[in-house]
């Protein structure tokens, strides 16, 4: 039964692709121009289908979308273009973990995968795929939540941050205990 969910996801998620093609939809700058706030959490959702995919396929838990970590990845993606580098560290110095705690994830930050580009947020993860430490951050058996991100400028480019977390157990109140 795993094996065939696992199996339809991946199915599922070629076919959006082929149909994403078919109907224009965003592939990058060079096709269709900028991203509008309308399709983000299309967007979103696309990103996460296509991680829990890779992710059911290898027997890992599928990862839950986390506005904290959207919102830190959306900061992120602006402070890069006015840094105009793709890194890690914020223009205030600030780490992935200060970042999302900032934003309210009360969790670890396990992964940050950052890139500028005219490509499409698939393009995007297949490049992350490719690259050995982003591929791991996604694919840690410990991360439970994603965040995803970008900027674009006027001219197309776009800034891309994707934040991997774990969440944390609630902690237990003393009452609860008694």
């Amino acid at each position: 039964m795993f094996r065939l969910s696992a199996i339809i996801v991946s199915l599922s998620l070629v076919l959006s692709a082929c149909a994403e093609i078919a109907t224009g939809a965003y592939e990058g700058n060079a096709q269709s121009g900028a991203i509008s706030s309308f399709g983000s959490d299309g967007i979103r959702l696309r990103h996460m289908d296509a991680l829990n995919g890779l992710r059911i396929e290898r027997g890992l838990q599928p990862l839950q979308l986390s506005a904290a970590l959207n919102a830190a990845a959306d900061t992120h993606a602006q402070d890069m273009f006015r840094q105009q580098r793709a890194w890690n560290f914020g223009s205030d110095r600030t780490s992935p973990q200060e970042r999302a705690t900032r934003a309210g994830f009360s969790g670890l930050v396990r992964g940050e995968n950052v890139a500028e580009t005219f490509k499409s947020e698939l393009l995007v993860l297949q490049t992350w795929l490719d690259n050995p430490a982003s591929r791991a951050s996604i694919l840690d058996p410990e991360v439970t939540h994603m965040g995803y991100g970008w900027y674009q400028e006027t001219n197309g480019k776009i800034w891309w941050v994707e934040v991997l977390g774990q969440a944390l157990p609630e902690p237990v109140a003393m009452t609860e205990l008694q």
